[in-house]
């Protein structure tokens, strides 16, 4: 069958089928056994090209066709049975049969070729819309024409060493003619043919022939070269590694031989460690379980003395009162009635108590020089005395039975120091990393409290000094080893071990005292407490300014003077014809003023002067002492000056010093009684020297 005959099938069937469905019915030839040829195949491949560059869809079905139009075209009569020449058989038809089976199974699977080549080209046209659609044309192709040319020219680059495929290969020029030629839409299907079988070819040469081409001998030469140096480089390591390998088996050799010598004496000191170790938490258990007892026997025995110390101090203000109460009724006339009993017992009680003091004093021949009402009132019943001690007799006795069940290595402090001695000497590295120098402190602390469970150095009733103490000597003789200098001293983790016990644990101890104990009205207890302080301060330096204790200690007693002003000076003022008596309650309670002053003054040097001074001229002179000077006969009224005066530190009264700025209202006084006194009387001109040295004292000129 001929390609004109083809062509007017195509043209008749246009006329009555869509222009979609497929106007070459191979399928229908091949039935009857028409064999297409190559124009035949490539007009249906054409077809299908249009179709597609149409843009609309292929139909997958065929669609029915009237058979009367229908063209029928045979080659030839093989496959009807009906020959003219029955008797004749062509053996020709056998083999165009055979020839016509092979041509149709060949057409079948270019057929399938091009049924999955149109569903690839099918799908990448969708992906190519689908891109269209997010970028601009001219960037599509711009990309489409870079990733072309730079594929060709390296596939064209390394062909190019291929010699013995010049004819194969293509030359730059048409590569890039190739590649402008696919990216330019022109003629789609023989590009997209011709590119193919481009590639395909490409490909082939590059599995058959080798990467490069002929090596030089500089590039021969150059590769050796370079294997060389990385041996060489790669042998100079592995025998590096060797000698650091056998040097480190020598290291640890020699480090296996030392810790086998080293063995025993590891071995002793795990055992001494393990001692250490056992003992301290032995010991630390056994001062948890004895300290809340030592607590409360210590609170038990503050207590005592608390009560002990407000007996007294309360009986005196209540005698105040008394007194005061009795004066108020003498100046108002009052008849008395029928007193209190136990307003009478204690004056009864009261005057009984001054006969004593007053046989003593004349028994020391003291009594002309005494003033009434600077005394202290401390005098007991001895049946009260014995209670008192009876109570403290006994919290000591029960404060030596709480260790009573535990070995000496555990409550004595020398046994506890030769244990933390020898790790000390045998070990001092680990003993300065355990930090025993700050724990010894703590463990000693609740052993030392023990032994000062009745200790009172304010009261004069047996004070121990803790300096001659068995415990105090070895404390200070702990870690002492021959031919200490300062500069090994100094660098000694255990040097501060008694100022410290001395700031944990007396400080603590004092300030419970002065807040419970001390009475400021006693001199007696005051000049104790002073040169306590003052010991303290001088031989232990690390007790200064900055030390939380001692700041605390100071707060104590400024705050007990202080309660002393508010509770224990009281000085009546009455009319001067019942002053006149020496022994009158007026002088008495203008004297115990007078002692506060002194007491307070005691504390100087030891204490700031602006918190004494703020005490002593500011609370307690201005306001208590100048107004019973005040209602003074001029003679009395210089005495109790001059008292007042050399009373106070002559570091107070320099020229200019804020105490003498102070004293103001006392200079005005001394001024006024200056000025009612007359020379001409003979006694005055005597007081009226003695006034002029105390303005003197005190800066002012007459």
């Amino acid at each position: 069958m001929s390609s004109e005959e083809e062509e007017e099938d195509e043209s008749a069937g246009e006329g009555h089928h869509h222009r979609f469905a497929k106007p070459d019915n191979f399928k229908m030839y091949l039935e009857n056994g028409v064999i297409p040829d190559a124009a035949m195949i490539h007009a249906a491949r054409k077809r299908r090209q249009k179709a597609r560059e149409q843009g609309d869809f292929i139909p997958v079905e065929e669609p029915k066709e009237d058979k009367s139009k229908k063209r029928v075209v045979r080659e030839d009569g093989a496959g009807d049975g009906s020959d003219e020449d029955d008797d004749r058989i062509d053996m020709a038809a056998i083999t165009g049969a055979k020839e016509r089976e092979e041509r149709r199974e060949q057409f079948y699977s270019v057929q399938r070729e091009d049924s999955a080549e149109d569903s690839d080209m099918e799908t990448k046209e969708w992906e190519n819309q689908q891109i269209r659609k997010g970028v601009t044309g001219a960037q599509l192709v711009s990309a489409h024409q870079e990733s072309v040319i730079s594929q060709y020219m390296i596939q064209g680059f390394s062909q190019s060493y291929q010699s013995n495929e010049d004819d194969s290969a293509l030359s730059t020029r048409a590569l890039l003619e190739q590649a402008y030629a696919k990216t330019s839409g022109l003629s789609k299907a023989n590009t997209k043919a011709s590119s193919a079988g481009l590639i395909a070819r490409v490909a082939t040469a590059g599995k058959d022939q080798k990467a490069s081409g002929p090596r030089m001998p500089q590039e021969i030469l150059k590769q050796l070269t370079e294997k060389l140096q990385t041996t060489k480089e790669l042998n100079f390591k592995h025998i590096t590694d060797i000698e650091k390998i056998t040097q480190e088996v020598k290291v640890l050799k020699l480090d296996h031989l030392q810790s086998e010598q080293k063995a025993p004496v590891a071995a002793a000191k795990y055992r001494f460690y393990q001692e250490i170790k056992c003992y301290v938490s032995d010991l630390v258990e056994c001062l948890d379980e004895k300290l809340p007892q030592i607590v409360a026997l210590e609170q038990r025995a503050i207590a005592t003395m608390a009560k002990y110390s407000s007996m007294l101090i309360e009986r005196r203000r209540q005698d105040v009162r008394d007194q005061a109460k009795e004066m108020a009724d003498a100046n108002k006339g009052v008849k008395r009635q029928h007193d209190d009993p136990d307003r009478v017992r204690r004056a009864a009680e009261r005057e009984g108590r001054r006969t004593r003091r007053r046989r003593d004093r004349e028994k020391s021949e003291t009594a002309e020089s005494h003033l009434d009402g600077m005394s202290s009132d401390d005098e007991v019943a001895d049946i009260e005395v014995s209670q008192y001690q009876a109570s403290l007799k006994e919290i000591a006795l029960e404060a030596r039975q709480i260790f009573i069940d535990a070995g000496e290595e555990y409550c004595e402090v020398d046994e506890i120091l030769d244990r933390f001695q020898n790790w000390r000497a045998a070990e001092m590295d680990s003993y300065k990393d355990a930090y025993v120098s700050l724990c010894l402190p703590k463990v000693l602390g609740p052993l030392i409290r023990l032994k000062y469970i009745a200790w009172n150095p304010v009261s004069g009733e047996d004070a121990v000094d803790f300096e001659r103490e068995a415990w105090y000597r070895s404390c200070c003789l702990y870690g002492r080893q021959p031919g200490e200098t300062e500069s090994s001293l100094a660098e000694d983790p255990d040097v501060r071990l008694v100022p410290t016990l001395i700031e944990k644990i007396v400080l603590p101890k004092l300030t419970v005292l002065i807040e419970q104990v001390w009475d400021p009205l006693s001199t007696t207890q005051t000049l104790k407490l002073v040169r306590l302080i003052n010991r303290l301060s001088r031989d232990y330096p690390s007790l200064r300014r900055t030390c939380k204790q001692l700041r605390l200690l100071f707060q104590a007693i400024l705050d007990k003077l202080k309660l002393a002003i508010d509770n224990d000076v009281f000085i009546p003022v009455f009319p001067k014809q019942l002053q006149e008596a020496k022994s009158s309650f007026f002088q008495r309670q203008f004297c115990s003023g007078l002692k506060l002053l002194r007491n307070i003054t005691c504390w100087q040097g030891v204490i700031a002067d602006g918190p004494l001074t703020d005490l002593a001229i500011g609370s307690l002179l201005n306001r208590y002492l100048l107004n019973g000077m005040r209602v003074c006969t001029p003679t009395d009224a210089i005495n109790k000056a001059s008292m007042i005066v050399y009373t106070l530190p002559r570091v107070w009264l320099t020229a200019g010093s804020s105490v003498v700025q102070s004293m103001t209202q006392f200079i005005a006084m001394l001024q006024h009684v200056s000025s009612q006194l007359d020379p001409a009387i003979g006694n005055h001109a005597d007081l009226i020297e003695k006034l002029q040295k105390i303005l003197a004292s005190l800066h002012v000129v007459s």
